[in-house]
């Protein structure tokens, strides 16, 4: 089994989990079960190789999630159920294009390099939500989406650099 696939399950199961206690620590026993069923579902999609379950998968999560914070369920527990389902369908879709790989192409090298990538976008990803949680600042909204395009246009530049250092 590849690193790829060890962690697309990790990730599918660490926000499944996320889901499911966080409803679960707000009351919600019903939709929380039912979240806990639908990752189930996603794992054994994955295993039986159904691709299309990791696209409902994401959108299950992250739909639950915006939900969850909507609803004022911990943010923390909604944002690592929503970065879970994210790296459970990007890693589903890159499990399926390994698969169908060359026997010229190399395969290790190209699923390090998605690795490194996805490891500093989520671990990003996190650690600004995190400060997102903390720090509150009154910010227009001409400001925030000026941020967002900032934002936006260092991750790809993050990324860029990743691909040229791999090249």
């Amino acid at each position: 089994m590849s690193v790829t696939t060890i962690v697309m399950y990790a990730s599918i199961v660490v926000g499944t989990g996320a889901l499911f206690w966080g409803y679960s620590l707000a009351s919600l026993d019903g939709p929380a079960r039912w979240l806990l069923a639908a990752g189930a579902a996603w794992l054994f999609a994955q295993w039986q190789r159904l691709h299309w379950a990791a696209s409902l998968g994401l959108l299950v999560f992250v739909g639950a999630a915006a939900y969850g914070l909507w609803a004022g369920l911990p943010a923390s527990l909604m944002t690592l159920a929503a970065v879970g389902g994210l790296l459970g369908w990007d890693l589903a879709g890159v499990s399926h294009r390994l698969r169908l790989a060359s026997s010229t192409d190399d395969v290790k090298k190209i699923e390090q390099m998605h690795m490194a990538r996805v490891a500093v976008v989520s671990a990003l990803g996190l650690v600004l939500a995190g400060v997102a949680s903390v720090i509150r600042i009154r910010l227009s909204f001409e400001l925030a989406v000026a941020l967002v395009l900032l934002a936006g246009i260092g991750l790809t530049q993050v990324v860029s650099w990743l691909q040229r250092r791999g090249e």
